[in-house]
């Protein structure tokens, strides 16, 4: 019978008696990566060679794929409310190990199609949603440590897979990858299985229990809990997918060269990583629900480097400031489902709210994309996102009301 986890504490402690359990969301977390953008995208001139495709046609292909993972995420991501982490756990791993088997055999571009429909589902819906969501639930009074704990398994995947990648093209090739890449997720989800941590019995925050509450009529979309926290939520993923994405026009505009803005880049790693451990205990003592209005704020001033810096020490600011919004993001919107909906129905709202995300991280490149065609220069664009960031920074005061009432 594990023992009371205290609500603040050391990492170190929390990690020497609970690392079994805490094991079980860094390796999904870590087989994740697979279906993530910044993966996928390492075999983007691959992917155009093999299928004769263009950057746009590749692009498209990407969003469609996105779109369909995200309405299905929506459904499917709620059964694990009604059926074992055990069967759920093998149920994901089998939809992302078919993706990278496709991935690594496939041909024509319905395959493809389909190849990233499966990667996006089951590798940045379903991996990172199992992952999540059991943490959550295993740890309710140190929720925020143990999702930060879970979330380094992402950060270990965007530090060493590119590396990996790159040491092995030569030698296996693309398709070899990703044939590999079939037989890890094979094998982490057997290890991973052998993790599955025991939902621990007690409040779900801090001292009080979880709200219980009839499911209101119009679903979760008109709850204002969720209404009021999707306009920050969304900035986030917005804003960060579509400056990556146009980075190359970025840099053209402000004159910056390809190798300052990859040495800058480290910093995005290194503070992302570091939001993700130190926001955990903050989330743990002070509640996500009272965090929730400032977590983007370093998002916002990042906007203004964009908007009005132009010189080199811009570059170094947008990213360091974009790292630690990005890393207290997963660990603060789990915490916060927990806190106003309880474990109960954490599935739910955790997939149907990350299916906007999803949605919101696919529409990003195109909306801006199509703005500077019509020459709206990406600087412009960054003011009109600070001004969203703040807009929907002061909405987020309001969840604490509602939070209260329910």
């Amino acid at each position: 019978m594990r023992q009371a986890i205290p609500m603040i504490g050391g990492y170190t402690e929390f990690l020497r008696a609970h690392h079994h359990a805490l094991s079980f969301g860094v390796l999904l977390m870590l087989l994740s990566s697979f279906g993530q953008t910044f993966f996928i995208s390492l075999f983007g001139a691959d992917l155009r060679a093999a299928n004769g495709l263009t950057d746009g046609e590749l692009g498209s292909a990407y969003a469609v794929a996105t779109f369909a993972s995200a309405f299905t995420l929506q459904r499917v991501g709620r059964w694990l409310d009604r059926t074992s982490v055990q069967r759920y756990t093998i149920g994901v791993a089998m939809i992302l190990g078919s993706a990278c088997t496709l991935m690594a055999v496939g041909s024509g571009l319905l395959m493809l199609v389909v190849a990233f429909y499966l990667l996006r589902l089951g590798g940045q819906g379903l991996m990172v949603h199992t992952a999540l969501t059991v943490t959550a639930r295993t740890f309710p009074q140190a929720r925020g440590k143990a999702l930060s704990i879970a979330n380094l398994g992402g950060a270990a995947g965007e530090a060493l897979l590119p590396v990996a990648v790159a040491a092995s093209m030569l030698t296996v090739g693309w398709r070899g990858i990703w044939g590999i890449c079939a037989l890890l997720v094979l094998g982490g989800c057997i290890l991973a299985l052998r993790f599955v941590p025991t939902p621990a019995a007690g409040p779900t925050s801090s001292g009080t229990p979880g709200p219980v509450e009839p499911r209101r009529r119009g679903g979760l979309w008109f709850d204002p809990r969720v209404a009021l926290t999707l306009p920050i939520m969304l900035a986030s993923s917005f804003i960060i997918t579509g400056f990556f994405f146009h980075q190359a026009r970025l840099l053209q505009e402000k004159d910056w060269t390809f190798e300052w803005w990859a040495s800058c880049f480290v910093g995005y790693a290194i503070t992302r990583a570091a939001s993700v451990v130190l926001i955990g205990p903050v989330v743990d003592r002070f509640g996500a629900v009272r965090i929730l209005p400032f977590y983007n704020l370093p998002l916002a001033v990042s906007m203004v480097a964009i908007a009005f810096v132009g010189d080199a020490w811009g570059a170094p600011v947008f990213l360091v400031l974009m790292g630690l919004s990005a890393g207290m993001s997963a660990t603060l919107l789990t915490a916060l489902w927990m806190e106003l909906f309880g474990s109960a129905r954490l599935a739910e709202v955790r997939a149907t709210v990350a299916s906007a995300s999803v949605i919101a991280s696919g529409v990003a490149p195109s909306i801006m994309g199509l703005l500077i065609d019509w020459g709206v220069q990406l600087s412009v664009q960054a003011a009109l996102c600070l001004a969203y960031v703040l807009f929907a920074s002061v909405i987020a005061w309001r969840v604490g009301r509602y939070a209260q009432a329910a």
